[in-house]
């Protein structure tokens, strides 16, 4: 009886999820609020080299955006101004080197 209670209770251990994994980095982007203008979102977009993707998107008026990175290396990408529509605007193009647990960023506010 005991080994069955003890089989038992080790094939539950096996069936419990694995506890998520941490980011390895942030990105702590910001910009000028003020300089918002119209109402508008500011979205990131990048991309690493083995084309693994992140984005965040805020309302400009909040000045900034963390976003979680898996890994250290090289992300290119773009930065934009968007409203509700198929407008994008202000689209710049961004390279950015994460080599750090945590990487502060000041971008051009996107009009």
């Amino acid at each position: 009886m005991k080994t069955c209670l003890l089989s038992f209770w080790c094939l539950g251990c096996v069936d419990a999820p694995l506890a998520e994994t941490q980011p390895q980095a942030r990105i702590v982007a910001s910009w000028n609020p003020l300089a918002c203008g119209e109402p508008h979102r500011v979205v990131i977009e990048l991309e690493d080299d083995d084309g693994g993707p992140l984005s965040a998107s805020v309302p400009c008026n909040i000045g900034g955006v963390t976003i979680d990175v898996r890994h250290w290396g090289v992300y290119r990408g773009r930065i934009y101004a968007w409203t509700l529509g198929p407008v994008i605007t202000s689209v710049a193009p961004v390279r950015l080197e994460v080599d750090a647990p945590v990487i502060y960023w000041t971008v051009a506010t996107p009009p």
